[in-house]
């Protein structure tokens, strides 16, 4: 089934660039560093699951929520900043202990960055079509009403007075 071998290779894109970012993020933030470990290694087991055919309604159901978790994760990082983590570089940039170089610690995005982020939106779209009917419009009433909830926040926090 081709949307399995898609899910794969998605998974193992994420989890490939989050190992790879680990060592660049441990030596800013230790916790950050062994986080993208853990999800790299996460990740790449998803899909060795998935292509040992563990490919249940559960296992299916996991790989969407955790990598939405992450995704969301990931926006807040980049737009909001993560409330506990210092002061974030720009890729490649110089920063000074104490002060980021953007507003509220929000990270520049990169190449690797746009990578994963698609490769998890393309996980997930896939994902999706692999579960049982009752299931997915279940999960996408879920992720309908987390999407609004995310844009009501988007519009209070753009109209605040």
């Amino acid at each position: 089934m081709i949307a399995v071998d898609v899910a794969i290779v998605a998974s193992c894109a994420a989890g490939f660039a989050h190992l790879v970012a680990a060592p660049g993020h441990y030596t800013w933030w230790p916790t950050s560093g062994v986080f993208f470990a853990v999800l790299g290694i996460a990740q790449l087991g998803h899909a060795a699951m998935l292509q040992l055919g563990c490919r249940g309604r559960l296992v299916v159901l996991a790989g969407i929520w955790v990598t939405v978790g992450v995704i969301l994760v990931y926006v807040a990082s980049r737009t909001v900043g993560i409330p506990t983590a210092p002061p974030v570089p720009a890729h490649g940039g110089r920063w000074s202990i104490g002060r980021s170089i953007v507003p509220d610690g929000a990270k520049h995005v990169g190449p690797l960055d746009v990578l994963t982020l698609v490769a998890e939106l393309v996980q997930v779209v896939v994902l999706m079509t692999m579960l049982p009917a009752a299931s997915k419009r279940r999960a996408t009433n879920q992720l309908m009403w987390i999407g609004l909830g995310l844009w009501g926040a988007a519009v209070v926090a753009v109209f605040r007075f």
